[in-house]
């Protein structure tokens, strides 16, 4: 099996499915696979670097942002931002103190205190979807049987085929699995984690 591009995932998806009626249909479920792959596969090579300029506390997330890895004020390394919830930033706002905190609110990140400046971040980004004109990505390049089953669960899920249904749900919940443990020896590049005392 050999499934490098869009083209050739349709072409697989058509022969694994023994269906030659619903090919106007396969693009559909492959982006339902994908929006599936876009929660659970946070890999590191979708991790992106970006410095957000802050206006009264406030920026501006970059574009296909889905989660915060590190931040911290430009310049200042050594002290990295702390998540808060938002109601607790809003709490924590009215208190004097070091201000060493953020919260993530729709699209913005809001920054204590209300100051200019910018952030630096590393954050966690969503993968451009396969298309005609983006042909492959990395999940496709190296855990193409993700989305070959999880191509196949959408299709046998459209056509009612509960068995089939349960098969490639397996496979696929399989090659998921796969695809987190080895993003996390990937990620901590098999370091064991210690705790420190603060």
């Amino acid at each position: 099996m050999s499934i490098a591009t869009y083209a050739e995932l349709q072409t697989e998806v058509i022969d694994w499915s023994y269906r030659t009626d619903l090919d106007s249909r396969i693009p559909n479920f492959i982006a339902l696979c994908e929006s599936d792959l876009q929660v659970r596969c946070k890999l590191v090579d979708f991790e992106s670097s970006a410095t957000v300029t802050i206006t009264a506390g406030v920026g501006t997330l970059p574009s296909g942002f889905s989660g915060m890895r590190s931040v911290y004020l430009d310049g200042d390394v050594t002290k990295p931002l702390k998540y808060v919830t938002p109601d607790r930033y809003d709490a924590l706002t009215n208190e004097s103190g070091d201000g060493i905190w953020y919260t993530i609110t729709g699209s913005s990140i809001k920054v204590a205190q209300d100051g200019d400046g910018s952030v630096v971040m590393t954050y966690k980004a969503r993968f451009t979807p396969l298309s005609v004109t983006n042909t492959t990505n990395v999940i496709l390049t190296n855990y193409p049987d993700a989305y070959l089953h999880g191509t196949l669960l959408q299709l046998r899920t459209f056509t009612k085929d509960r068995q089939g249904m349960a098969d490639e749900l397996a496979l696929f919940e399989s090659a998921v699995k796969r695809i987190e443990i080895d993003n996390n020896q990937r990620k901590y590049a098999g370091a064991s984690l210690a705790v420190q005392a603060r």
